[in-house]
């Protein structure tokens, strides 16, 4: 996964996946477990396979490799209990797409690399970093589902949308006492900060420091892109020295610039112009970040934008 990471100048992440699910007619996510449950309705799972599908074929026609990931969640070991799922749902969402993997790489024989990824979220509300465990604790919660992943195909796990250094903390030592490689990605506010208060430069730093295994890198998602300019720019002028640079490679950006508080729960998709989200996402890989894909609000055009245009910005 390493040599993945390294080997391409341009990364595709997936866009929205979940939040897509969402807004189609008739369609209700689990309030508990979200878009999870799909994989079990053959109906259902086909919507889901069929945004995977949309994404996959940006990535063939602009031949770039890809980065998509399991509907896991928030399939820790308290929430499948109340949601009535069977223990093993963490391995079938992984099986459900590395099947959609195979079942596409058969079809189309040129497709690029898909890389498929396993994701845990974050124990309480991502947007509330007060309510984020202790590392110890976070460690202690999340260990059932990273054990439970660790035995998957999946080619890496992704602890996403983290809004305090605490629990990116516990979810590491957790992970690297398994053999899988692993990112972790932190949801950031309009001052460039990790929600808790964190710079990203002196939370990757502190991590790092922490775990036997560090992860592959870093990533910032369910933030506008011009949140991270921010970040990158503070951080030139206040630590250019700090592992920042090389460490933190990718972003999958909300399609609005709207902080997390005004965007969730609205009943509508919030959207900037597809343009402005455009050129602010390929001025960071301008700046270095080599994985480039969407969170909320994003679809198939977000991505095509980013493909269509990175030559001009390589």
């Amino acid at each position: 996964m390493q040599t993945f990471l390294t080997s391409y100048p341009l990364i595709l992440g997936e866009a929205a996946i979940a939040e897509r699910l969402r807004r189609l007619d008739g369609i209700q996510l689990d309030p508990m477990v979200f878009n999870t449950p799909f994989i079990y309705d053959d109906n259902l799972a086909e919507l889901m396979a069929d945004i995977h599908r949309q994404y996959y074929q940006v990535a063939r026609d602009f031949l770039l490799p890809i980065m998509s990931t399991a509907p896991t969640w928030r399939i820790d070991a308290q929430r499948i209990q109340l949601a009535g799922l069977p223990e093993s749902v963490n391995r079938d969402a992984v099986d459900f797409l590395i099947q959609l993997r195979e079942r596409t790489r058969t079809e189309f024989p040129a497709q690029p690399e898909i890389k498929i990824g396993a994701l845990i979220g974050p124990q309480n509300d991502c947007y509330q970093p007060q309510d984020a465990p202790a590392a110890a604790d976070a460690e202690k919660f999340h260990r059932w589902q990273v054990e439970q992943l660790a035995t998957t195909q999946a080619d890496y796990l992704m602890a996403q949308t983290l809004p305090a250094v605490s629990e990116a903390l516990g979810l590491a030592h957790a992970i690297s006492q398994t053999d899988k490689p692993y990112i972790l990605s932190f949801c950031i506010g309009p001052n460039g900060r990790i929600l808790d208060g964190h710079s990203l430069a002196d939370a990757i730093d502190q991590i790092d420091n922490s775990v036997s295994r560090p992860p592959l890198a870093y990533f910032v998602n369910c933030a506008y892109p011009s949140f991270l300019q921010q970040a990158l720019a503070d951080h030139q002028t206040e630590n250019p020295s700090s592992p920042l640079s090389h460490r933190l490679i990718g972003m999958q950006a909300n399609s609005s610039s709207l902080d997390q508080s005004q965007l969730d729960g609205a009943k509508q998709t919030q959207q900037d112009s597809l343009s402005d989200w455009g050129e602010q996402m390929l001025d960071l890989h301008r700046a270095g970040l080599r994985v480039l894909g969407g969170c909320c609000g994003t679809t198939d055009a977000h991505l095509n934008y980013i493909a269509r245009h990175a030559k001009n910005h390589s």
